[in-house]
């Protein structure tokens, strides 16, 4: 079914067009070329040193102090296609597909796509982009070529999938394919829509599906942007992009615009933890995101990209030991010794094994668990606890200095 036949309303494309009747009133403050990054240069590098106020307002120059994203971390544009010989792309676009002509050659005879792969690649600078063109020129499409992009995108490696489109309502088929995206690992972003109101709009409303909202620099929703407590997340609604011919367009507005900042962080986020989940990426973003002035914008507020990668950083690693595990008195045959498993980060379970050794060289087990009795076998030996940390993601190990070596006990004499 096409895109605004009957029952199912057109899906309007949360970006340019609206920039174009909302000109001079809401967009405020943009990035020029040079602050995107976008310009010149060493892709790998490109974003890195960025200003403007869109980056101050997620944090980008703090959270590149973490990762500049990784090339392994492919993020598709599902959307008018890309134009892979814009200066902002050249190298970095992967092959795609076009689902409109039925070919391997996704170029963007719009420009729409092409600046969505921008905010991305300003966002998350070496990620790479995989571009599946899913409408055509004009920007209409039917709701089973989006959902083919979808599955297209998620079969091929997409670790982040960026929808800057949408309706009222889609069939079952664009829900499907979400939810074999997500089944996939594959993080989708979806744009609210730019209606300003608290109303359904898919593919954004669909479970899993991380929703953006846009705002201005001081965190005050658009008035063109969708709203509501079914929104995920909000992120920057207007910002310099580029655009067909190797140009920028500087009045590039809309929930379209503030979803690629969402997707390029979930780009970054991928690259410090490969194995994130897209409901882990959610639940972190729930849980590190600043304040909005108006708090009924989005769920979680204004995405904030360093708080976000220090929390997956801090959940990523390994238990840290900051106090090694300690012995509680001076070993002596028959006397129980209980060990103090030491003072960790991250740890959520503890294995505890008693050693002995005569020398401090070779250490022998003897025992687990957190409480040991000496018995006369160990008499003249030292003795340590080791303890083993484990979360989710791995295991640490540290041992107790060791302990004088053990004595025996002494004997009680009755008198006669």
């Amino acid at each position: 079914m096409r895109l605004g036949d009957p029952g199912y309303p057109a899906a309007r494309h949360p970006g340019r067009p609206l920039c174009r009747l909302l000109a001079g009133i809401v967009v405020l403050g943009l990035f020029s070329a040079a602050a995107l990054g976008l310009a010149s240069g060493a892709f790998a590098t490109r974003g890195v040193g960025a200003g403007g106020w869109q980056a101050d307002a997620l944090g980008l120059s703090q959270a590149w102090q973490l990762t500049h994203g990784s090339p392994e971390v492919v993020v598709a544009i599902v959307d008018t296609g890309v134009d892979a010989s814009h200066p902002a792309l050249v190298g970095h676009v992967l092959p795609g597909y076009d689902f409109v002509n039925h070919d391997a050659d996704p170029s963007d005879d719009n420009g729409h796509g092409t600046a969505l792969a921008g905010i991305v690649a300003s966002t998350c600078p070496s990620c790479r982009i995989l571009p599946v063109k899913v409408l055509g020129a004009d920007m209409t499409g039917d709701w089973a070529t989006i959902a083919a992009g979808v599955t297209w995108a998620a079969e091929h490696g997409a670790q982040v999938i960026n929808l800057s489109i949408g309706g009222r309502r889609a069939p079952d088929a664009l829900g499907a394919a979400i939810a074999g995206a997500l089944a996939r690992g594959a993080i989708v972003v979806s744009a609210a829509g730019n209606d300003g109101a608290n109303e359904s709009f898919y593919p954004a409303l669909y479970p899993g599906v991380v929703s953006v909202a846009g705002v201005d620099q001081s965190g005050t929703r658009y008035q063109w942007s969708n709203f509501g407590s079914w929104v995920t997340v909000a992120a920057p609604g207007c910002a310099t992009a580029p655009w067909l011919g190797g140009g920028y367009d500087s009045t590039f507005c809309g929930t379209s615009t503030a979803a690629p900042f969402v997707a390029g962080i979930a780009g970054l986020a991928k690259s410090l933890d490969p194995g994130l989940t897209p409901a882990q990426f959610e639940s972190q973003v729930m849980t590190s995101s600043d304040p909005l002035v108006d708090a009924a914008t989005a769920a979680a507020g204004r995405i904030d990209a360093y708080r976000l990668l220090l929390s997956l950083d801090r959940a990523s690693a390994n238990p840290a030991d900051t106090g090694l595990p300690t012995i509680s008195t001076r070993p002596t045959n028959g006397r129980r010794l209980t060990a103090a498993t030491g003072v960790w980060n991250g740890a959520s379970s503890y294995a505890v094994r008693w050693q002995r050794s005569r020398d401090d060289g070779r250490w022998q087990d003897v025992g687990t668990g957190v409480t040991y009795t000496p018995s006369k076998r160990d008499v003249g030996y030292r003795l340590r606890v080791v303890v083993t940390a484990t979360n989710g993601h791995g295991s640490t190990t540290v041992a107790s200095g060791p302990t004088v070596t053990v004595s025996a006990a002494k004997s009680i004499r009755r008198k006669p």
